[in-house]
């Protein structure tokens, strides 16, 4: 009785103990082949797949990696002297993959209906690349090519790949895709500068809803109203609430090289050396901590705030949301122990463009600091997570935004501390 009693203890002692072996945070994977990682792609929790590139030349081998435990093991499934840009699945057994052919000038478009076992490769289109992709199922997807000269525009198949019409030629130079379902669709474009168009009726018509100063280098919307664009150069995150007739600037990091989000208010982005998050419908961004390198591609389920993947030089993971959120410009400028909670007046005030504002917590807490403008729209919230006790510095740059005056609020754990005014004058 008692070596059974002690068996049972045992049991119980080792399933505790490593009931997760994981690390905390963002930890890395390891590839089978050490290759530039091009897209990333989950079904759930347990199986995904990632393209990579095959290099510039004609002797270099692209792949096509696939897992079935979360990222820890990876088998390769496909590969190819060609230069694979995106990848796509619509459930466990039905995916399509595309890239660019060195060998000849045709694009590379790929096809699988058994979990990517085989891949078929389907009737190429010419083009010359970079490329992307969208199906929102089986049968009915776009893929685009946004090279000027010889490139194949923005092409639709609604017979799983079999054939393919032209919706927008390439003079327009189709960068970016992003579908919520067969009819309502956006595709950014780079022309030379960066337009944003968006279809409610499957691509027979694109309307012009934006333009920015450089090319679209993500697209993502978890809805018909919240979305998130990202163009080049120093053009950091946009965000929408109107299904992208407004967009505004996020503030922060300078994320987005690839956007996905889990709901409307968490998300995660590429970003150089470290992983970007944010859990305020990407009006502000943070670093998480990562291995240091270049990620580019990100992947995040939907409705999961746990699980993500992110990779370009490296591949990491995280189970755990990713941990701890730094953001940029706000610094604790003492750890003594206030006697309350206090917003302090913003200095200087008047501003232009910006101000810095201090505020001080008795113990640890949740906090918001929040603006919003004359007519009580919230414009940022310049904190949004849990700190220690200690007094703070927020540095806010309101270059995008009018003169005028603006309020903010320091709100803890849902209550409103204080409010005070300022007044932004260019």
């Amino acid at each position: 009785m008692k070596r059974l009693i002690l068996f049972e203890f045992i049991i119980i002692f080792l399933a505790t103990t490593f009931e997760s072996d994981t690390p905390p945070g963002w930890y890395q994977q390891t590839l089978p082949v050490n290759k530039i990682i091009n897209d990333i792609f989950f079904i759930d929790t347990s199986n995904g797949w990632a393209v990579t590139t095959g290099g510039t030349n004609f002797t270099d081998t692209a792949y096509i990696f696939y897992t079935t435990n979360g990222g820890n093991n990876w088998l390769i499934q496909k590969t190819g002297i060609e230069k694979l840009d995106a990848i796509q699945f619509l459930d466990n057994n039905n995916g399509y993959a595309v890239g660019k052919l060195f060998t000849t000038t045709n694009l590379s478009i790929y096809k699988t209906t058994n979990g990517g076992v085989n891949w078929q490769g389907l009737n190429n289109i010419t083009g010359v690349g970079p490329t992307d992709l969208f199906f929102v199922n089986k049968d009915t997807g776009w893929i685009c090519d946004n090279e000027g000269t010889f490139g194949a525009g923005l092409q639709k198949t609604t017979n799983g790949g079999l054939s393919w019409f032209q919706q927008l030629d390439r003079t327009f130079k189709p960068t970016k895709l992003f579908f919520l379902n067969k009819d309502t669709g956006w595709v950014g474009t780079n022309e030379p500068n960066g337009r944003l168009f968006r279809t409610t009726n499957s691509g027979v018509n694109w309307d012009l809803q934006y333009t920015i100063s450089t090319a679209f280098i993500s697209i993502f919307f978890i809805n018909g109203k919240n979305g998130w664009i990202r163009a080049g150069g120093t053009n950091g995150v946009q965000y929408t609430t109107d299904g992208g007739f407004i967009w505004s600037n996020a503030q922060g990091t300078l994320a987005g090289y690839d956007i996905k989000f889990e709901n409307d208010s968490v998300g995660i982005s590429g970003s150089v050396p470290n992983i970007a998050k944010s859990t305020d419908g990407g009006k502000t961004w943070g670093n998480q901590i990562t291995p240091p390198n270049t990620y580019l591609s990100v992947f995040a389920l939907k409705g999961d705030t746990l699980n993500g993947w992110a990779g370009t030089y490296n591949f990491i993971k995280t189970t755990d949301g990713g941990g701890t959120i730094n953001y940029l410009g706000i610094q604790q400028t003492s750890s003594e122990i206030p006697t309350n909670y206090k917003l302090h007046q913003n200095y200087p005030n008047p501003f232009n463009p910006v101000t810095n504002i201090i505020y001080e917590l008795k113990v640890k807490k949740f906090v918001k600091l929040e603006v919003f403008d004359i007519t009580g729209r919230e414009i940022i919230d310049l904190v949004n997570l849990e700190q220690q006790a200690g007094t703070y510095k927020v540095d806010w740059n309101a270059g995008s935004l009018p003169s005028g005056v603006y309020f903010y609020s320091l709100i803890i754990d849902g209550i409103t501390v204080d409010t005070k005014k300022m007044v932004l004058i260019k």
